[in-house]
């Protein structure tokens, strides 16, 4: 499939996320939910290794930077951004709060990654985030009473994000310590076990209600989420600038309503339309950029990701 066409993938599964949340956080806390997600995904991928015979990694530098993205993509990721959710913010506000980091990523990537930044791609990404505000904004609900840290946990969330995406880039660009996808996401997996589980037995006490429901979530939460398009986000992190891929991010919000209004009947208002146009449009812009750039430039020297040493 063209490069263009994961992308596109990317999005449609990354945006469905809301899918396991909405059916899977009435019947678990959100650590204990992540916990249990977690375990089946390290289990389905280290059987998956066994059955091919491929259990084997670079080394044990590799094994320990796989295992920090990991923990920054997953574990804190997904903690802070339910954990804000389940102390009172609305979804939207934690939307739009983590909305933040694919602009954190822009600003950082020139001076950490050496990746070259356009003038286009910066008012693509502001223009993308300008979109994302409009879908969000009217969807703001009250949140009174609500404790600072709800409001705080998101905002971690984007910086956890920002740092791994990052870094897996970085990555990306020394052999020597860089995993295959499917490794990779094995050891990022039970990274994150080890992580969430302490806080999913201190704080939830692991406490479940297996309905039907639950288990629809939790399969598609696996298969759709943590397999599917984490993987696609290695994967596009193999060939794309740490900007382009984290661009994307600002189609999820309004592809996440749309997804909301064919499944759950969520209404759609003028502004969310007009807010789903501008996303797209900034995010054009930072995509062709990338291409007019690497069309002036395709013999980019690979060594210029490598300016922080592994």
């Amino acid at each position: 499939m063209p490069v263009i066409g994961l992308e596109l993938l990317f999005v449609l599964l990354w945006s469905s996320g809301f899918i396991g949340a909405k059916y899977g956080l009435p019947y678990a806390g959100p650590f204990t939910l992540l916990l249990i997600r977690y375990a089946i995904v390290a289990g389905l991928l280290g059987c998956w290794l066994c059955i091919r015979g491929d259990f084997q990694f670079a080394s044990r530098a590799a094994i320990a930077r796989a295992a920090l993205i990991g923990v920054l993509a997953h574990a804190v990721w997904l903690s802070a951004a339910l954990g804000g959710i389940a102390l009172g913010v609305s979804p939207w506000i934690v939307a739009l709060i983590t909305a933040l980091q694919p602009m954190l990523t822009s600003v950082l990537s020139g001076p950490v990654l050496g990746e070259k930044i356009l003038p286009v791609q910066w008012w693509g990404t502001c223009i993308g985030l300008v979109g994302v505000v409009m879908v969000v904004i009217t969807k703001l609900e009250g949140s009174a009473g609500v404790s600072p840290w709800g409001y705080v946990l998101p905002f971690v969330a984007a910086a956890s994000m920002t740092v791994s995406t990052l870094y897996q880039r970085h990555l990306n660009g020394n052999q020597a310590v860089r995993l295959r996808i499917v490794n990779s996401l094995f050891v990022q997996a039970t990274t994150s076990v080890i992580f969430l589980l302490p806080l999913a037995v201190l704080i939830e006490d692991v406490q479940v209600q297996w309905t039907g429901q639950f288990m629809f979530a939790l399969a598609w939460l696996v298969i759709m989420l943590s397999i599917g398009s984490y993987g696609l986000l290695l994967k596009l992190l193999e060939h794309r600038t740490a900007a382009r891929v984290a661009s994307l991010m600002y189609l999820t919000p309004p592809t996440t309503l749309v997804l909301g209004s064919l499944l759950f009947g969520d209404s759609i208002t003028w502004i969310d339309g007009l807010g789903l146009v501008i996303a797209a449009i900034g995010v054009s812009l930072v995509y062709q950029s990338t291409i007019n750039l690497k069309r002036r430039n395709p013999r980019a020297d690979p060594k210029r990701y490598l300016s922080m040493k592994p």
